[in-house]
C-alpha cells in the first residue's frame, strides 16, 4: 500500500465554465475531501483568463476552506491550457482531474472518466466535443496512473469500448446528501403557482439522451386532469445537441433553479421522472430520493444499479409505459409512500463522505 495522500493539486479548469452535473461531482468531493482529516492541501490549478466560480469555497467552514488555494497558471485556456500549461505544473503532486478529461503527458495523476456517453449516445453532442473526447480519453485512461469511474456500468461500457484498459478503472461512487445542504426554498412553489403533491417533477437539460421530449409526450397522453409535469434544469449549447422541445398545456419548463429551489421542489412533487436513455450514475432520483420524493426511473445505463428496488422502472424508450407508470403514482397513495421508504433507505448508501473514502483507499492500494 503506498503511502497515505496528503496534498492534491487539482485540474480545476472547471471553476472557469458554469457548473454542470460532471462539475458538481468534483466540487462535491473536494469538499468532501477538505473535510478529511488526513488531507492537508488541495492546490486548485486554474486557466488564468475567466471568471472563477468559487462561490462554494466561501461557504466551507474556516477549517476547510484553509486548505484550499487557488493558483492561476499559464496563458491559454480550454483544451490548450490543460494539456500543455497544466500538463507541467507542481510535478511532485498528485493531479486530481474529476471532470473526465487531464493533460495525456501527465501520468502522475487520478482522472475521473465519468462515462462513455460520446460513444453511446453520439448525437447528443457537437462534433468537436465528440472528436475531442474520442481523441483524448483512451490516451488519458492509458497514461494516467490511476483512472476511477462513477459505477460498475460506466467501468463496463469503457472497458468494452477500449477507452479504459480492462481491470484497471476504480468505481467511485458518487454521493448526493449535498442536496441536504440547503434548506429548501419556502417560497419556491407559491413562485411558480404549484402546490405539494400536485405536480410531476423532471430534472435535466434537453439534450437528445435526457429523453425529455419522450417523456413530454408521454406527458400529454394521459387522462384530462392529470398533474402538471414541470422540467427544471438548463442546457449548455455549446456541448449537447437541443431536442427543440417547447412548453404546452401541462407542462412547464423552469429553467435553472438554485439549490434551495431544487431541494424545495423534490420535496413537492409527487414524484421525481427520470426518462434518460443511458447515465453512467444518475444523480437527480438520488437527490429525490434524499427529499424524500418518490421515483420513476429509466432502465437504461446505470439507474437500475445504482436505485435498486427503490423506484418504478421503465424502459426509456416506451412512450406508453412512461404515460401508465406516472397515471399510476399518482393514482397510488401508498404507491408513493412505499416508494418513499425505500427511497430514503436507498439513498443513504451514496454520501460524499463515502465517495471520498473511497477516492482515497483506492489511490493508496492500484496503480
Amino acid at each position: 500500500m503506498r503511502a497515505p495522500f496528503r496534498s492534491f493539486a487539482v485540474n480545476a479548469r472547471f471553476l472557469t465554465r458554469r457548473m454542470t452535473g460532471v462539475d458538481r461531482v468534483a466540487i462535491e468531493m473536494l469538499r468532501a475531501l477538505s473535510a478529511r482529516p488526513d488531507i492537508e492541501r488541495l492546490t486548485l490549478l486554474h486557466p488564468q483568463s475567466g471568471d472563477l466560480h468559487i462561490e462554494w469555497l466561501a461557504q466551507l467552514p474556516p477549517e476547510q476552506r484553509a486548505k484550499f488555494s487557488l493558483q492561476p497558471l499559464g496563458r491559454f485556456g480550454g483544451y490548450a491550457w490543460e494539456q500543455i500549461e497544466l500538463s507541467r505544473a507542481m510535478p511532485q503532486e498528485m493531479l486530481l482531474s474529476l471532470c473526465t478529461t487531464g493533460p495525456v503527458m501527465r501520468r502522475s495523476q487520478a482522472v475521473l472518466i465519468h462515462d462513455a456517453q460520446p460513444w453511446d449516445v453520439p448525437e447528443a453532442f457537437t462534433r468537436r466535443f465528440r472528436l475531442a473526447y474520442r481523441i483524448l480519453l483512451p490516451i488519458l485512461a492509458r497514461r494516467a496512473n490511476h483512472v476511477m469511474t462513477i459505477s460498475q456500468f460506466a467501468r463496463g461500457r469503457l472497458e468494452s469500448l477500449s477507452i479504459v484498459p480492462r481491470g484497471k478503472a476504480l468505481v467511485v461512487l458518487n454521493g448526493a446528501d449535498h442536496i441536504l445542504r440547503n434548506a429548501a426554498d419556502s417560497e419556491a412553489l407559491p413562485r411558480l403557482g404549484l402546490k405539494a403533491g400536485g405536480y410531476l417533477l423532471a430534472i435535466g437539460n434537453l439534450a437528445p439522451h435526457k429523453n425529455l421530449k419522450l417523456l413530454a409526450e408521454a406527458a400529454a397522453a394521459r387522462t384530462p386532469g392529470a398533474p402538471e409535469l414541470i422540467i427544471a434544469g438548463g442546457s449548455l449549447a455549446r456541448v449537447f445537441n437541443d431536442t427543440g422541445l417547447q412548453a404546452r398545456p401541462g407542462l412547464r419548463l423552469i429553467g435553472r433553479v438554485t439549490d434551495g429551489e431544487l431541494r424545495a421542489l423534490c420535496e413537492g412533487a409527487q414524484a421525481l421522472v427520470f426518462p434518460s436513455i443511458t447515465e453512467g450514475f444518475g444523480l437527480p432520483p438520488v437527490e429525490a430520493m434524499f427529499c424524500g420524493c418518490p421515483v420513476i426511473a429509466t432502465t437504461g445505463g446505470a439507474v437500475p444499479e445504482i436505485l435498486r428496488d427503490a423506484a418504478i422502472f421503465v424502459d426509456p424508450h416506451d412512450g406508453p409505459g412512461w404515460t401508465a407508470a406516472m397515471e399510476r403514482i399518482a393514482a397510488d397513495s401508498t404507491l408513493r409512500d412505499d416508494l418513499r421508504a425505500r427511497g430514503r433507505k436507498q439513498a443513504r448508501n451514496y454520501t460524499w463522505s463515502a465517495a471520498a473514502e473511497a477516492l482515497i483507499v483506492g489511490l493508496q492500494t492500484t496503480g
